[in-house]
């Protein structure tokens, strides 16, 4: 990548209002991405991102009205004077919603679909179908149809549509928020490999992990429709400082932030910043940061004992097969107890979602035995089960009916017998302040960002107040402030009796607030007990498709050099906290 070439994507001066807003979304943007490189997009929810990257391949302006003014070149050419078909074939987009994009019934035609449109050989088609069900891990499910993939697979036929039509870059809008860790470092070790061949990449993610740090050639940060900063990671990462980063809601490794902290705390001059474990160990030990011993009791709601009130749901043998090739649920076993916490993990297709729809009643049990709130799951209308336990779906837009975010969270109220107009205003205008819905009123729900369905979609069923609230992927699309948020509030309505059921893939909720975790794979339940135990376990992490957080490595690593741990360390504060508690102020000397 010559820095003097001409920039694949140049972006000068750009403002973009959509037809529907007064506001525009992007404001003076400029911009370069030099061909063949790998750049990470980050900002808070709102902040333009999707937007963004509706430019790059003619989206906007020729299938999304609105208001345009600035410049926008794809390989020197005017995306204005350009057809958008030429521009398709040079930038694909793989959306935050990948559904939006599919036309097919079956996983092959719809990877085959666009080379199909390109005229290209037959002979050729068939390989490259090949290879893409192979590179996007669906070879199996390749005869079935669409929408009876997990969201996990549908993430990965979006993608696989995508590098079928095999163009010169590809926009990758949260492209592994609903994939399992390894399947996520599947995605990241396929995007080095498209860099390595000349790909150009843009990245948009609300999480920097290890991978993004140490292979991303630029970081793009967007604020309010601008960009804030623009450079290579590090050094944008320092010139923003924790609080900058805090500030925008982006999630770091749990090493960088360790490193960043120490920076701020203690006055260390870290250049560059600890990424790997390794890196981390080496940079306590350098100043004396690791004592034989570190003591933590948990900050947070995690230092209560696991909820064994009132059993609500039981499970026996439960069994549910779409049919005879896809059989979701092999006889899993479980209780859920009144007011506790609980996470279900595992990989794409462990059968996650199935078990979530025959919770409330959108599936019937075809073998084994479901108990719902003390009555059989086959006695239960879905309407008379919806006031007792609530489902926020995997894609939100699925349960949406209205056409205003008031309405749709006024609609869950009076669908419920709550009537009283001040009552209905009370709890909605609780709601849009809760999860920050307020500034999107009156917008349409479909209008809205995948973060901001996601806090509907919680906003709708949260607000009846059930007995079960069972959240699929809650912090999808959501930035670092608002998981925090969400999972305050879901703590909450915890702490006063309501049990709350996550299933996610983000290992890092499970650790800093869960008190239970059941392990999924292949339709049965490998795992049921405590976040320490699953991590403690190499091999069963290994078997679900698993990766501790990095901080459960560098604990594991620092107990290997033969540290002792006492009590509960789950987040990087508590650990800032174990470690900083034995310093002198010698120490504190030393290093000034």
């Amino acid at each position: 990548m010559a820095p003097s070439a001409p920039p694949f994507i140049h972006i000068d001066n750009v403002t973009y209002t959509h037809w529907n807003q007064t506001t525009p979304s992007l404001k003076r943007l400029s911009l370069d991405i030099q061909r063949g490189s790998f750049n990470v997009l980050v900002g808070p929810g709102g902040s333009g991102k999707s937007t963004l990257c509706s430019l790059f391949n003619g989206e906007i302006p020729h299938l999304l009205s609105g208001e345009l003014e600035g410049t926008v070149l794809v390989d020197g050419a005017d995306t204005r004077q350009a057809e958008v078909k030429d521009l398709a074939r040079q930038v694909g987009h793989v959306f935050q919603d990948p559904e939006t994009m599919f036309t097919m019934l079956y996983v092959e035609d719809e990877i085959a679909f666009g080379p199909e449109n390109l005229r290209i050989a037959p002979g050729e088609i068939r390989q490259t179908v090949e290879q893409v069900l192979a590179t996007i891990q669906l070879l199996p499910q390749r005869h079935h149809l669409v929408w009876n993939l997990s969201g996990g697979q549908i993430q990965k036929l979006g993608l696989g549509v995508i590098l079928a039509m095999q163009p010169d870059m590809i926009v990758l809008d949260e492209p592994t928020a609903n994939l399992d860790p390894l399947a996520t470092r599947s995605v990241h070790e396929l995007i080095a490999d498209l860099r390595n061949r000349g790909v150009t990449i843009v990245l948009v993610t609300r999480e920097l992990d290890d991978f993004i740090l140490s292979t991303a050639d630029q970081l793009i940060v967007l604020r309010d429709g601008s960009v804030l900063a623009s450079g290579p990671v590090q050094a944008v990462i320092q010139s923003m400082g924790p609080d900058g980063m805090d500030a925008l809601g982006i999630w770091l490794p749990e090493t960088v932030e360790i490193g960043l902290a120490l920076q701020k705390r203690l006055g260390l001059s870290l250049d560059p910043l600890p990424i790997t474990v390794a890196e981390t160990l080496t940079l306590l030990r350098q100043h004396a940061m690791l004592p034989a011993e570190l003591t933590m009791q948990a900050s947070g709601p995690v230092n209560a004992p696991a909820s064994q009130g009132e059993t609500l749901i039981s499970a026996t043998h439960l069994a549910y097969a779409y049919d005879t090739q896809a059989q979701a649920l092999k006889g899993v076993s479980f209780d859920v107890h009144a007011g506790e916490m609980l996470a279900i993990v595992g990989r794409n297709g462990a059968g996650k979602s199935t078990l979530a729809q025959l919770l409330v009643g959108l599936l019937k049990p075809q073998a084994g035995a479901l108990t719902l709130f003390g009555r059989p799951a086959q006695r239960w209308k879905v309407e008379d089960l919806s006031n007792h336990i609530a489902l926020v779906f995997q894609n939100p837009e699925h349960q949406f009916l209205t056409d205003t975010v008031h309405d749709e969270i006024a609609y869950s109220l009076l669908a419920r017998g709550i009537t009283r107009p001040g009552e209905v205003e009370q709890s909605i205008d609780e709601m849009l302040r809760l999860l920050e819905l307020e500034n999107v009123r009156e917008v349409h729900p479909f209008a809205l960002s995948a973060g901001l369905k996601r806090r509907l979609g919680v906003a709708t069923m949260l607000v009846a107040r059930p007995q079960v609230l069972l959240v699929d992927e809650p912090t999808y699309g959501q930035d670092k402030q608002m998981t925090h948020t969400l999972m305050a509030l879901m703590e909450a309505i915890r702490a006063q009796g309501v049990t709350v059921v996550i299933i996610t893939h983000d290992m890092r909720l499970v650790q800093e607030y869960t008190r239970r975790v059941i392990v999924m794979s292949e339709g049965l339940i490998l795992y049921d007990g405590s976040p320490a135990g699953l991590f403690a376990s190499d091999e069963m992490l290994l078997s679900a498709s698993l990766r501790p957080t990095l901080l459960q490595e560098l604990l594991r690593a620092y107990e290997a050099g033969g540290g002792r741990i006492e009590g509960e360390i789950r987040t990087t504060e508590d650990f800032l906290s174990a470690i900083l508690a034995h310093r002198t102020p010698e120490d504190a000397h030393g290093l000034r």
